[in-house]
């Protein structure tokens, strides 16, 4: 019996990225906000690894951007293959981590903001 396996989730993502890219939002540099370039910057890389890579790709980091499109204080590596990723805390406005804040789970990013 032959088995059919779904794409992960990732190439889903990418994919999706992809059909609803439009040619008027690919100037990065004209959007305001830090999280939201280095998103969609991180998109774009990961739609030509998928072409060239074929899928191979099983540890990533997309970066978790609030509505106003700074970064969460909480920042997560993302992983396929069902370990755990590092986490770590940044700055809000540049994105930038806190040093000594990484951990494998969950870290109290509240600590670094009282």
């Amino acid at each position: 019996m032959e088995m059919t396996q779904e794409p992960p989730t990732l190439w889903n993502t990418v994919s999706n990225y992809n059909s609803i890219r439009t040619p008027g939002i690919t100037d990065v540099n004209s959007w305001k906000r830090p999280c939201q370039q280095e998103l969609h910057t991180v998109l774009d890389r990961l739609a030509q690894d998928q072409e060239t890579a074929g899928g191979s790709l099983y540890r990533f980091y997309l970066p978790n951007c609030d509505r106003s499109g700074l970064y969460h204080s909480k920042q997560c590596e993302a992983s396929l293959d069902g370990e755990p990723g590092l986490c770590w805390c940044v700055y809000p406005q540049s994105g930038r981590k806190i040093p000594g804040s990484e951990v494998r789970g969950d870290p109290d990013c509240q600590q670094y903001f009282q």
